[in-house]
């Protein structure tokens, strides 16, 4: 069977050990048309883990070599237990990353995270104003308050990276944002086009063409030239692998993910594709270290696919 390359893996897992992405909770105080996860002010928190089972969890995965977390949601801190979560995870052994919107985050709670595990932040900013936040956010104000945010971390001394997705209402304007982000002081930019899953998937008019995505890449080049000399980072999803990228699929090997149920996977985007097919087992019923031993036989098909990231790929492998 011949090998597809496929596009650019959306994780960085690191040399040694393994990243585990952990949805904390699916719910969020916004309902946004990209969402992954189909979050909302609706969502019962009732299956979230508890605090000391997420934190059992965290003991037994890092004493198994994962060395990273990434905290996302949902909207993680909207758990009022995440900041003690973050404190009590050992800076020595295990570094912590988070995602958010940026509505819970105080001056105080910036001041809390300075000098824990936590890494770094990363705050989704999807539009270079009110207006154009509003269009898949659905508030001008979640603009106001992602920028906030920002300004808080900054003043706590606690590194900040900015998530921008593209779609056909704010890609004209990706320069601008950059611009943007720039001045406001961040150290480092991610921009995602819209990945069809959950609430995303009812929006397909959020996708972006496939010359219109080529485009983007080439002008992303020139930007990440540009901002490098400005000391802002900007990284991205788009295009081909490159020498340095990850080799082949990292899903079970340097990445996992853990659901808000405690249902873990070997990737959150096949996760969300196909949960029967890619849910290894739930964390409440057996160890983090019973479960990985399911993830070779159920990769097979995946690894056999694509040399590279396989989900503009996945369909013989989901529907087989």
């Amino acid at each position: 069977m011949t090998k597809t390359v496929g596009d650019r893996c959306r994780f960085r897992p690191p040399a040694e050990g393994a990243t585990v992405v952990w949805e904390v909770t699916n719910y969020c105080n916004l309902a946004c048309k990209h969402c992954l996860s189909d979050s909302s002010p609706q969502i019962p928190r009732s299956d979230d883990l508890s605090t000391s089972r997420f934190l059992d969890a965290v003991r037994e995965m890092v004493s198994s070599g994962v060395t990273e977390f990434y905290l996302t949601g949902g909207e993680p801190f909207a758990r009022e237990d995440l900041v003690d979560i973050i404190t009590a995870i050992d800076p020595t052994v295990a570094e912590v990353y988070a995602n958010s919107n940026g509505y819970f985050i105080t001056q105080g709670t910036a001041d809390a995270l300075r000098g824990t595990a936590l890494r770094r932040i990363t705050v989704s900013v999807d539009g270079h104003n009110r207006e154009s936040q509003a269009l898949v956010r659905n508030k001008p104000a979640s603009f106001d308050r992602a920028i906030v945010a920002v300004e808080h971390l900054l003043a706590a001394g606690v590194p900040v990276r900015v998530s921008h997705v593209v779609h056909p209402g704010n890609v004209e304007h990706v320069a601008a944002f950059c611009a943007e982000m720039a001045l406001l002081g961040v150290e480092a930019l991610v921009i995602n086009s819209v990945f069809p899953a959950g609430r995303a998937a009812r929006h397909p008019e959020l996708g972006l063409s496939p010359g219109r995505k080529q485009q983007l890449f080439d002008e992303l080049t020139e930007l990440q030239v540009k901002y490098e000399r400005l000391g802002l980072q900007i990284d991205h999803s788009l295009g081909k692998p490159q020498p340095s990228d990850v080799e082949g699929c990292p899903a079970g090997q340097s990445v996992f993910f853990v659901a808000p149920n405690g249902d873990l996977a070997t990737c959150s985007w096949l996760y969300k594709l196909d949960q029967d097919r890619f849910r290894l087992g739930n964390l409440e019923e057996a160890s983090f270290t019973e479960l990985r031993a399911g993830v070779k036989p159920m990769m097979r098909p995946v690894r056999e696919l694509a040399t590279a990231c396989p989900l503009p790929l996945l369909s013989p492998v989901v529907q087989s």
